[in-house]
């Protein structure tokens, strides 16, 4: 009987022993591959275009007034009233004075295309996990609307950092159907487009229009919905446009609402 309980006691032991092992090798493997188990990472976002870092979480507001709103706001030094505006925001996925300083300074960070002589109605920083790759992301979309029902959105992927690899798939991807025959400049060259589609919206009513290219160094989207394809010329609308930032055209916005 004695022989029997050493002979238990010793297998068990060799077990736990061997668990022990199994645990540490794969304690080792998280700790050598820490990437593959982060989903959300504030610190690891250097690639915003200032290097700065990028929201915690994604935000989103109507206008240009509020990020002018916000930008006052940061100004203020009575942390009492700074907690209550922070507090009544907080539906846009403003949680704190710090998610207040990083959305303000990445969307003035941007460069603006204007493209539409309209107002800039929705702008949104969007993160998330990629479906296709796993990888997190990082967008803003910016939209701009018309008098006449044109509309423009804007999106830079902020989380691309090989631009150039990322355009020659996109290029690779629309292959012939691309409008755009050699890159396409802006009047002061902070664009490029490289590719140009033009499909029926799904409406039924209007066309869309999408360029792929570069903005300031960021891969960019651009989609164009309006009821009128034959009145744009991608050649001759955007020579004349200038890339300025986002903080130019709100105030070059209230220059014109003073006049």
């Amino acid at each position: 009987m004695k022989k029997s309980i050493i002979c238990i006691t010793l297998i068990m032991a060799i077990f736990l022993v061997g668990c022990q092992n199994v645990d540490n090798q794969e304690n080792s493997m998280q700790e050598s591959n820490p990437d593959e188990h982060i989903q959300s990472n504030p610190n690891l976002d250097d690639n915003a275009p200032t290097g700065d870092p990028m929201p915690s979480q994604s935000i989103e507001i109507q206008s240009l007034d509020k990020l002018n709103e916000m930008r006052d706001m940061l100004k203020c030094d009575d942390d009492a009233q700074l907690g209550q505006y922070i507090q009544s925001v907080s539906n846009t996925g403003i949680q704190s004075r710090d998610d207040l300083i990083v959305f303000v300074k990445l969307i003035d960070s941007l460069p603006h295309i204007p493209i539409l002589d309209g107002n800039i109605t929705w702008v949104r920083f969007s993160r998330g996990i990629s479906e296709d790759t796993g990888k997190e992301t990082s967008v803003v979309y910016i939209t701009t609307e018309a008098a006449n029902g044109d509309w423009t959105r804007v999106e830079y992927i902020l989380s691309v950092t090989d631009v150039s690899e990322r355009v020659s798939e996109e290029k690779i991807s629309i292959g012939e159907s691309t409008l755009v025959v050699s890159p396409i400049k802006n009047s002061d060259e902070k664009l490029t487009l490289h590719t140009e589609t033009r499909n029926p919206h799904p409406s039924g009513e209007g066309t869309m229009i999408q360029w792929v290219g570069e903005a300031n160094g960021i891969f960019t989207m651009i989609h164009y919905y309006t009821k009128t394809p034959e009145d744009i010329n991608t050649q001759n609308l955007f020579k004349n446009i200038q890339v300025y930032s986002i903080s130019d055209c709100m105030k070059n916005q209230n220059n014109s609402s003073q006049k």
